[in-house]
C-alpha cells in the first residue's frame, strides 16, 4: 500500500550543519528545502537528518517532525544488493558512500522519503525500527534514534537514485501527530495544538499547503483530536497514547506531596524538589487547565513514588551510557554507571603489566577485577599494597579507578559525618591512620554489611545497597591495625590480599597510567568478561579464593596492640615464674592442676590499664576460658579462670633459656 504523492514535487526538506566529523559539534541544524537535483552536492558538504528538530536543537525531546529515513549500513551489504531489494519493494531512494566506503568492502547511506510528514516521535521510531529491522537488518544498531543524523560523504561518492517509484508508505504505522504539533493557522501564525478548543481551519501538516485545506476538531464520541484534509482525502487522529505525557514528564515523579526532578547530571545522579509550577513550565504544560490538569493526574496516578527505600548505585558492563530506573513497586532507584569506553585493543601490554606487578598472584587479581566489573553487592577482599614510592601503587589503584571513574572516591580510611564514599563501588584509601582500631572495625563493617546510610550536607539521610570495595596504599611496613588473633587459615575466607609491590627496575615509563587506561576499556569487555564466565565462587566468601601472602602473615604476626603486648609480657612473666627455683609454691600447684590466680595478676603487676583487661584480652586469644571460680589447692585459696591446652603447653614447653636468651 504506496502512494505515487511525495512529499514535495522536486525537493526534499532537510536537516543541515557543517560537514565534520565530531558529533559533538553537531548540536544545531538548519532546516533547507533542497532540490532533488543538488541531493549529491548538499549530502557531500554537509551533516544532515531528515528529522526536523525544534529551534534547530538536535534531540529527541525537540523532535517536530520526519520527512523520511536515513539508514547506515556498515555491513558486508552490497549497493547493487539494495538496490536491487529497494526496486523490489517499488521504494523511491537515493544511495550515496559514507567516509569509510571502499570498492571491496561498502559502507553507504540510504535515504527513504516518506509518503507524508510524520509529526509523532513513537510513530517516528516505529517506522525507523521497521525499516532497520524488516528491511535493512544490516542497518546500525543506532539509526532509530529520533535525535539521528548523518555524516557528509566524502567529495570523492557517487550517488545512486531513483525517484520515479512511490514514498515510503507511513500512514498503516500509527497515528502521525501528537499534543507537540503547532499548527498553521495563516501564513504569519503558528499555534500549539494545546491552545485550539474549537473547530478551527489549519494548513494541512502532512503535505506542503500553500493554502489552508484541513481542520482541526474534537470528536466526543472518539474523545480524541484528529485534523481531516481535503487535499489528502484523509483523516489523521492525534496520538494520545500515555507515551506522550510519559515522554513531557520522563524525569519528574510524584513523591509525597510534591514534584520532584530525577536525573543524571553529567555522571552524577541527582534527585531535586522542583514543585508543581515548575512542572507545569518544564514539561510545556502551562496553557489550558484542562492539559494542566490532565499532565498533573498521568504523574500522579502513573509515576508517583509512595516512599524511596533506597537508591541502589551499579556498575553496569554493558550500559553505553549511565541512566537510572525507578522500581515503583519496590520504592527503589537503581542508579547504573556505564563503563570507560573501549579506545586501543591491547590486551598483551595489560597482562604482561600485571605480571610484573603482581607476579605469581597475577591469576587472582584478574579473578578480582572480573568480579569487580561484572558483579554488584559481591563481597571482594580489601587489597592492601605496599611498598616505597614510585613502584606504581596509585597507579594500579587509579587504573581501576578509571574502569567506574564516577563510582570512585578517595577516602580517608574512616568514618566521618558524611558519609558520601558508602554509595561508591572503590574506595582508595592513601596512607591511612593504621594504628586505630576504629578503623579496622569501619572496615570489617564496610566490606560486611549489606546496607549503608549516606549522609550529606543539606540532605536527608537515605538508605543505599553497600557495593563498596577498598584498596588500601601504602609505604608503611605494618600498614593496618588488625586483630592478632585473626590471622586467616583458609583462602575462602581471607578477607585481606596483602602484596608488596617489586621495585621497578625498568626504564620509568611517565605515560604508563594513560596507556593502561586506554587499553582497559576492551581488556574488561574481552579478557576479564572471559575470566569472570569461568570462575567458580562456590565456597568462597569474599568471593574467590584470596591467596594468604607472607605479606599478610606479617600483618597479623607483627601488630599488636598496647593489650596484646601487655598480655604477651604476663604470658613470658608466667613461663619464666614457672621454670624458676624462687617461685612462690602456691601458684604452681594452681597451674599444674589447669588453673590460674588472678593474684598472680596482682604480684606482677605491669601493664598501663587494668589487669581485668588483659585477663579479657587472654580469654578472647583462647588462654583462659570460663567464669571466675574460688578454688583452694593446699593450705591456699584464690579467684582463678582455667587454663587452655593452649596456654598450659606454652607454660610447660618453653625452655627457660631460650627466652632467657631472647
Amino acid at each position: 500500500m504506496k502512494t505515487k504523492e511525495r512529499i514535495v514535487s522536486d525537493t526534499i526538506e532537510l536537516s543541515l550543519a557543517t560537514k565534520n566529523f565530531d558529533g559533538n559539534k553537531s548540536v544545531w541544524f538548519q532546516s533547507q528545502e533542497v532540490k532533488i537535483k543538488d541531493l549529491e552536492r548538499i549530502l557531500k558538504k554537509n551533516n544532515y537528518s531528515t528529522i526536523k528538530w525544534n529551534d534547530g536543537y538536535r534531540k529527541e525531546s525537540n523532535f517536530l517532525y520526519a520527512v523520511g529515513f536515513t539508514t547506515d549500513i556498515d555491513s558486508d551489504l552490497q549497493i547493487h544488493d539494495a538496490e536491487t531489494r529497494l526496486k523490489e519493494l517499488d521504494l523511491n531512494y537515493i544511495i550515496i558512500p559514507s567516509k569509510k566506503h571502499t570498492p571491496e568492502s561498502h559502507r553507504f547511506h540510504i535515504l527513504l522519503p516518506f509518503n507524508r510528514r510524520v509529526w509523532s516521535v513513537n510513530t517516528y521510531k516505529k517506522i525507523a525500527e521497521y525499516i532497520a529491522t524488516e528491511i535493512f537488518e544490516e542497518s546500525d544498531d543506532s539509526v532509530t534514534d529520533a535525535a539521528r543524523f548523518i555524516y557528509g560523504s566524502p567529495d570523492s561518492a557517487s550517488i545512486s537514485s531513483n525517484i520515479d517509484r512511490q514514498d515510503y508508505d507511513v500512514d498503516e504505522f500509527g497515528p502521525l501527530w501528537d499534543k507537540t504539533l503547532k499548527a498553521k493557522i495563516n501564513d504569519d501564525e503558528e499555534v500549539s495544538v494545546l491552545d485550539i478548543k474549537e473547530k478551527t481551519v489549519i494548513h494541512c501538516p502532512f503535505h506542503s499547503d500553500d493554502n489552508p485545506s484541513a481542520f482541526i476538531d474534537y470528536s466526543k464520541p472518539s474523545e480524541n483530536w484528529f485534523i481531516s484534509c481535503s487535499a489528502c482525502n484523509k483523516t489523521f487522529w492525534m496520538d494520545k497514547s500515555p507515551t506522550q505525557y510519559e515522554k513531557l514528564c520522563r524525569p519528574y515523579w510524584s513523591y509525597g506531596t510534591d514534584v520532584f526532578e530525577l536525573g543524571m547530571l553529567g555522571d552524577e545522579f541527582f534527585i531535586e524538589k522542583i514543585g508543581k509550577t515548575k512542572f507545569h513550565i518544564l514539561t510545556g504544560t502551562t496553557g489550558p487547565d484542562e492539559e494542566k490538569k490532565r499532565a498533573f493526574e498521568y504523574l500522579v496516578q502513573r509515576k508517583h513514588i509512595s516512599h524511596i527505600t533506597r537508591i541502589d548505585y551499579l556498575a553496569d558492563i554493558d550500559a553505553g551510557e549511565s541512566f537510572h530506573v525507578v522500581k515503583l513497586n519496590e520504592g527503589v532507584i537503581e542508579v547504573h554507571f556505564s563503563p570507560l569506553l573501549e579506545n586501543i585493543q591491547g590486551n598483551d601490554f595489560v597482562e604482561n603489566y600485571l605480571e610484573d606487578r603482581f607476579g605469581q598472584y597475577k591469576t587472582f587479581i584478574k579473578e578480582y577485577l572480573a568480579v569487580f566489573c561484572y558483579s554488584n553487592y559481591k563481597m571482594l577482599p580489601t587489597l592492601i599494597l605496599k611498598g616505597p614510592r614510585g613502584n606504581g601503587k596509585s597507579t594500579f589503584a587509579e587504573v581501576v579507578g578509571e574502569i567506574f571513574q564516577p563510582l570512585t572516591f578517595e577516602w580517608q580510611g574512616h568514618e566521618e559525618d558524611f558519609t558520601y564514599e558508602v554509595e561508591k563501588k572503590l574506595l582508595i584509601v592513601e596512607e591511612n591512620e593504621s594504628s586505630k582500631m576504629s578503623q579496622y572495625k569501619t572496615l570489617k563493617k564496610y566490606s560486611g554489611q549489606k546496607y549503608a546510610q549516606v549522609k550529606k550536607k543539606f540532605k536527608d539521610p537515605y538508605k543505599v545497597r553497600n557495593n563498596m570495595n577498598i584498596i588500601l596504599l601504602t609505604n608503611e611496613s605494618i600498614p593496618l591495625y588488625v586483630s592478632k588473633a585473626e590471622l586467616p587459615i583458609d583462602e575462602r575466607n581471607n578477607q585481606f590480599f596483602v602484596h608488596e609491590f617489586p621495585t621497578i627496575t625498568k626504564a620509568l615509563d611517565t605515560e604508563i597510567q594513560d596507556k593502561l587506561t586506554d587499553r582497559l576499556g576492551y581488556y574488561v569487555r574481552t579478557e576479564l568478561r572471559s575470566v569472570y564466565q569461568g570462575l567458580n565462587r562456590i565456597g568462597c566468601r569474599y568471593s574467590i579464593e584470596v591467596p594468604i601472602t607472607a605479606a599478610e602473615e606479617l600483618l597479623f604476626t607483627d601488630n599488636v596492640t598496647d593489650i596484646e603486648a601487655d598480655a604477651d609480657k604476663y604470658i613470658q612473666k608466667l613461663v619464666l615464674y614457672y621454670n624458676s627455683d624462687s617461685k612462690n609454691e602456691a601458684y604452681p600447684e594452681f597451674i599444674d592442676a589447669g588453673y590460674l590466680p588472678t593474684q598472680f595478676f596482682r604480684d606482677f603487676d605491669m601493664s598501663s590499664t587494668h589487669y581485668n583487661r588483659v585477663i579479657k584480652n587472654l580469654k578472647k586469644r583462647k588462654y583462659l576460658v570460663g567464669d571466675i571460680q574460688r578454688l583452694q589447692f593446699g593450705k591456699d585459696r584464690h579467684y582463678c579462670y582455667e587454663i587452655t591446652d593452649k596456654l598450659d603447653k606454652e607454660i610447660k614447653e618453653s625452655v627457660f633459656e631460650d627466652i632467657k636468651g631472647n
